[in-house]
């Protein structure tokens, strides 16, 4: 699965990593090489990332099931004469 955002998003991650790398390891980088760094990480990293995110999602769909089965418990009515 390919990582899609537009390219306004894309620049701007990629200005993001081009400051870091200026300010913080004094490594002077072009924005072209920024966003090919971005997206290399982004096929390195990126499936972690979105795997976690399906599970963290999945967790809360799992408990507001939990929590809907529970509230239709509470609405059942008693069976007379049984």
């Amino acid at each position: 699965m390919e990582l899609k955002i537009d390219k306004q998003q894309k620049a701007g991650l990629a200005k993001a990593v081009q400051d870091y790398l200026v300010n913080e390891l004094d490594v002077d980088v072009s924005g072209l090489q920024c966003e090919m760094l971005l997206d290399r990480v982004a096929e390195v990293i990126g499936p972690a990332f979105y795997n976690q995110g399906l599970r963290d999602a999945q967790a809360v769909i799992s408990r507001r099931m939990d929590d809907a089965a529970a509230d239709i418990d509470v609405l059942e009515q008693p069976l007379n004469g049984r």
